[in-house]
């Protein structure tokens, strides 16, 4: 067995922080997720970098904010040489592996030496129960009024395929290498929509969700990224009937629950093989889910809900048992977290820094703020950044709105206090800390400089490839 930990690391997509098993508001079930917690540690303030797929998975890889990535938007594509943390471990002597989702645009590996199965062409998510090839469509529309029980055969779903690829890798690797220590990925499309969960997930909470309450006429006082946001995603607050909304909220849960217990499983094969006792496992989510809080879905906005992401790590030996941190950190962190507990060399340029002090118990990070940024999907002229630092958070956009909340007097955002003159000096201060970090007037230059895809990657006909064992790379079905 190797003296250097293995790393697991389990993304899921679009987890919003409110889908868990000890949240009182609702329904949800997460008993593996609930357990990885108990024997480990979780942050309670862990933000994405950019509350959107690419941008958001650049930056965890790269240990980079999006304005030095310029990665903003699904078809931006991020340099093939960028020192990214599979490819950094990779050096350092890990057998590094990738299954699942990834949605690269150009480069398909990024560092990864095996890439068994995921979304080559497509955008890994299945349309369901299907689409038919040659159709020009990329499935993915009228996803809140299709939502419900999955169409697909289960073994033929990705979230299935995922848990086969990844317990069969595990098997082979302790045949294979089993003295080289590996890092794992393994990126789950859900719950992401189509929100088609396996028919006994959406049974379970399908009649007992119930709708978030909301003042209807919030979205016409918010800032107009946020208006943008909505109407770009087609996410106006509940545009479809509620019987449609509550049977989404539904299947979302009943997605999280599927996600969660597709986990288990992984943990189980890494019980079953004794890997767990060196293998540091660490799970999170590319960026949040609105999940018809004020009555929108989907992403991009800085709402907790969106912007905020699960973030959970246990190592046994290493991190004491069912520890929560509130220290504001985010997926940029990772990278020279994870260099460190392989003992390898952290990259120098890095704008995240190692968790390690606190994972350990004996220190503090040299930080006190966590950035993120967003633009709207194909819509660069709506563009912001938010810091979160101590109980505040502050969003400054593009065109001078600007938002500030105290989310422990106001934890669901509701009272913008930014032009209120009490709290003149806080938003003051934090304006002029985003705007160094932000550099607005070089916002447009940074998104028009970087390269990009013709078209996103939902319209190739099949969502994931297998690659077999000549390298060839084949259409996975549906």
């Amino acid at each position: 067995m190797t003296d250097r930990p293995n790393i697991l690391f389990v993304l899921s997509d679009q987890h919003s922080v409110r889908a868990f098993g000890d949240n009182d508001d609702n329904p949800m079930r997460t008993p593996t997720l609930d357990r990885l917690a108990s024997e480990g540690m979780s942050f309670n303030n862990a933000y994405c970098q950019n509350p959107l797929c690419v941008p958001s998975r650049s930056s965890l890889l790269t240990g980079k904010y999006s304005k030095n990535t310029g990665v903003y938007d699904n078809k931006h594509i991020l340099e093939a040489n960028s020192p990214t943390l599979p490819r950094v471990l990779g050096a350092a002597g890990y057998r590094t592996c990738l299954i699942g989702k990834a949605h690269f645009n150009g480069d398909q590996f990024h560092g990864y030496q095996e890439r068994p199965y995921g979304d080559f062409y497509g955008q890994a998510h299945q349309p369901d129960p299907g689409r038919t090839p040659g159709g020009g469509e990329s499935g993915l529309s009228n996803w809140i009024s299709t939502a419900g029980p999955s169409g697909i055969p289960i073994s033929l779903t990705q979230t299935e395929i995922c848990v086969a690829e990844a317990t069969k890798w595990l098997q082979t690797h302790v045949g294979l290498s089993p003295e080289q220590p590996f890092f794992l990925s393994v990126n789950f499309d859900k719950p992401h929509f189509p929100i088609n969960p396996p028919k006994r997930f959406f049974d379970h909470y399908a009649g007992v969700v119930e709708l978030p309450k909301f003042p209807v006429d919030w979205l016409q006082a918010a800032v107009p990224f946020v208006q943008e946001v909505a109407r770009v995603n087609d996410a106006a607050p509940f545009h479809d009937d509620e019987r449609v909304q509550r049977k989404a909220l539904a299947s979302y849960f009943g997605c999280v629950e599927w996600v969660d217990d597709a986990l288990g499983r992984v943990l189980d094969a890494l019980d079953y093989l004794g890997l767990a006792d060196n293998t540091i496992v660490v799970y999170s989510a590319d960026h949040g889910e609105m999940g018809a809080q004020r009555g929108i879905w989907q992403k991009t906005v800085f709402y907790e809900d969106s912007a905020r992401v699960p973030l959970i790590v246990r190592w046994p030996g290493h991190i004491a048992a069912d520890i929560r941190s509130s220290v504001p950190v985010g997926l940029v962190d990772l990278l020279p977290t994870l260099c460190e507990v392989a003992e390898t060399r952290v990259p120098s340029d890095l704008d995240g820094v190692s968790l390690l002090p606190l994972l350990a118990g004996d220190g503090a990070i040299e930080r006190d703020a966590i950035f993120s940024e967003s633009v709207v999907l194909n819509r660069p002229a709506y563009s912001g950044c938010m810091i979160r630092t101590g109980d505040w958070k502050y969003c400054y956009y593009i065109d001078g709105a600007q938002e500030l909340y105290d989310l422990k007097a106001d934890p669901n955002e509701w009272t913008n206090l930014a032009d209120d003159e009490k709290h003149r000096s806080v938003t003051e201060e934090l304006r002029a800390r985003v705007v160094e970090f932000w550099r607005p007037k070089e916002q447009d230059a940074r998104y028009a400089g970087t390269p990009a895809m013709r078209r996103e990657k939902h319209f190739y006909e099949y969502s994931n490839q297998f690659t077999v064992g000549n390298g060839v790379v084949v259409d996975a079905r549906p």
